[in-house]
This record gives structure tokens, sequence and C-alpha cells, in this order.
């Protein structure tokens, strides 16, 4: 068996595909060979069973429909030594694991993360402290300064 399919046993934390909310984090109560019974994590304990979608006839690998192993989740401590930063680092990266860590950061305000060399950025809906007057005044200053031939474009 692989790794994934061993990691997806009884108590495990798994994201299942949901219609209104993308993905869902659910508890694995049961795995046979043909369903996996699960319950919403933050909801009803009420069971609910996915099907078996693939089944590797050389490994006997079974993935099972709209089901993608969870992330163990970071400590405060883990999150406030940057651990979160890099997606890269996560055991399983995949949209759920993506959705939710972009999510989470999106929350506290960091809306900037990274997936090795690639910069995610997150619109936050609201004016940032990006740039402050003194920054702005001064891109200012240099633009009229080059635009009328007076300045070298270096600020004083």
């Amino acid at each position: 068996r692989s790794l994934v399919e061993r990691e997806m046993e009884a108590g495990a934390n798994v994201w299942v595909t949901d219609d209104e909310q993308a993905w869902l984090l659910a508890e694995v109560v049961k795995k046979e060979d043909d369903q996996i019974h699960l319950f919403l994590v933050d909801g009803p304990k009420t069971q609910f069973t996915r099907e078996a979608e693939i089944v590797d006839k050389e490994t006997g690998f079974r993935k099972f429909k709209g089901v993608e192993l969870a992330n163990a989740l970071l400590s405060d401590e883990e999150k406030a030594e940057g651990r979160d930063n890099d997606l890269i680092t996560l055991p399983h990266l995949h949209e759920p694991a993506l959705l939710h860590a972009v999510s989470e950061r999106f929350v506290v305000g960091k809306i900037y993360t990274w997936t090795g060399p690639i910069l995610i950025a997150v619109n936050p809906f609201k004016r940032l402290p990006l740039y402050t007057t003194e920054i702005l005044e001064s891109y200012r200053r240099e633009g009229l300064l080059l635009s009328q031939g007076l300045g070298d474009g270096k600020s004083s």
C-alpha cells in the first residue's frame, strides 16, 4: 500500500469535496475496499461514504472520489515561526491544502505566501499600507523632476 493510503486510516483527517464550500474537513471512521466512511469535523457527526474511484491493479492503491488526505494542523508557535510561509513544505500539496493554507493566512492579514519560487497573493479587497505618503511623494517628486529634465531620478 502507498504512504497516502496507509495514512488514510480511521481517525485521519481528510478533505472532501462539497458543492457549496469546495472542500470540507472530515475524519475517517472506517475504510473498506470499495468505500470510505467519514464524518465532518466541523458539523453534524452523521456518517457518509465516498466510493473508491480508482484502483491500481498492480499496486492495489485506492483513490476515493473527492477525498484528499489533510496535512497536520500547524500550532500557533509554528505559524509564528513562519512555517506556513512556503507551502512547498507541506507534505500534501493539492487543491484543498493550498486553499486552506491561503485562507487561514488571509484571515490574519497575511496575503502573501510562497509555493517554492511562486508567489501567491490574495486580494484583501481593502487598502493596505503598502505606500506611505512619504514614499508616494518621493515617486511623484522623482517623476516630475525627470519629466522636466531637472534631475537624475535619484531622491534627495
